[in-house]
């Protein structure tokens, strides 16, 4: 039976191009980081002769500090995103937080996930306070049982909205009567030197330590000072019950 001779029927690759090594048709190499295919067998040929040699993939444009990936990301973790002039690196957060859009135009950032409801205090009223009647006068919190942000100032008895922090807040106030004589009192949460914002009352009840509580969801903007003012109608001066469980103020951001 006759044999035909195919001759090579794929290409090889040959690894990097030495100029010793002598190359036949198909064989590929490797070059100044592009790949060649011999279309003429010999040696001593370079990569850059095309009677011998033909580039079957280029390589690109020698990337920079800030356009080369390699350059830009070099610790574990790290994350790779264009700002407005170029490729930058976002650094591993903290563990637990989740990469957050800022939307067109910002770049991403890490945040803690889910609500913290920051700021948040509770104030209280550590003493029985005085109040004369028919006349509004602060009630005077003093004491706190927190305030991580420090937005509650216990010589002024206000909360002061933080910077950035304005929004959606849940407030609650309540004080306790303490021997009244069962007229007319009222507990307001209202903006300093401006108006109310919200309010409890409580009417002719003969219980002479009957307790005013009012709560809701308030829109504030930062910087905004916030108080809680008391008024009744009874006879003379009476005083309001200050302990941590009766009588207190305090409130907590939802949302912007």
């Amino acid at each position: 039976m006759a044999t035909v001779n195919l001759g090579r029927i794929k290409p090889v690759f040959r690894g990097a191009y030495n100029n010793s090594t002598a190359y036949v048709v198909d064989d590929i190499v490797t070059s100044s980081n592009e790949t060649f295919i011999a279309i003429q067998a010999g040696s001593g040929n370079a990569t850059s002769n095309a009677s011998y040699w033909t580039k079957l993939a280029a390589k690109g444009a020698d990337g920079s500090n800030g356009t080369d990936i390699g350059t830009v990301i070099t610790t574990q973790g790290d994350i790779l995103y264009r700002d407005g002039s170029g490729l930058q690196r976002l650094a591993a957060g903290t563990s637990g937080n989740a990469l957050v859009t800022k939307g067109s135009g910002q770049n991403p950032v890490w945040e803690s996930v889910g609500a913290d409801f920051s700021p948040i205090f509770r104030a209280y009223m550590n003493a029985n306070q005085g109040f004369s009647s028919n006349t509004t006068t602060r009630v005077n919190y003093s004491h706190e049982s927190y305030d991580p942000d420090s937005v509650f100032n216990t010589s002024t008895q206000t909360f002061t909205v933080p910077s950035g922090k304005g929004g959606k807040y849940f407030i609650y106030v309540q004080v306790r009567k303490d021997s009244f004589s069962g007229n007319r009192g009222e507990v307001a949460l209202k903006v300093v030197n401006g108006s109310e914002l919200m309010v409890g009352e409580l009417g002719n009840v003969s219980d002479s330590y009957s307790t005013i509580f009012t709560s809701g969801v308030v829109e504030l903007t930062a910087g905004q000072e916030l108080e809680v003012v008391f008024f009744h109608s009874d006879s003379g001066t009476r005083n309001l019950n200050g302990h941590s469980k009766s009588s207190f103020f305090g409130a907590y951001r939802l949302t912007d």
